[in-house]
C-alpha cells in the first residue's frame, strides 16, 4: 500500500537504490549496515541536509577533483569527523566504478 501511495519518482529512486544495493558486494554492504547507516541515523536532519549538500557536490566532479574536494579542508569546513566519514563512504558508494 505505502509503495502505491509513493509518486513515480519516488518509486524510481527506491527501485534505483534497491539495484545499488544489489550490486554491492558482501563487504560494502557489510560496511553501509555496521558504519554509515549507524552515524547517518545518529545525524540530525541539518546535519543530513549539510552532508547531502556537499555530496550532491561531488556527483558533479571527475574522480580526481572529487578526490581533491575531499582532501581539501575547506571543503570539509564545518563537518565533525563522523559527519566527514560518512560523506567520503557516500561518495565512494556513488562513485561511478571504472573496470
Amino acid at each position: 500500500k505505502k509503495w502505491n501511495n509513493l509518486s513515480p519518482t519516488e518509486r524510481n529512486a527506491m527501485s534505483d537504490r534497491q539495484r545499488a544495493w544489489e550490486r554491492m558486494s558482501p563487504e560494502k554492504r557489510q560496511y553501509v549496515q555496521s558504519t554509515l547507516l549507524p552515524k547517518w541515523q545518529q545525524m540530525s536532519p541539518e546535519r543530513k541536509q549539510l552532508v547531502t549538500g556537499r555530496l550532491h557536490t561531488l556527483q558533479g566532479m571527475s574522480a580526481t577533483e572529487r578526490q581533491a574536494a575531499l582532501d581539501d579542508p575547506q571543503f570539509m569546513r564545518g563537518l565533525n569527523p563522523d559527519e566527514q566519514s560518512v560523506l567520503r563512504g557516500l561518495d565512494s558508494l556513488n562513485a561511478p566504478s571504472h573496470p
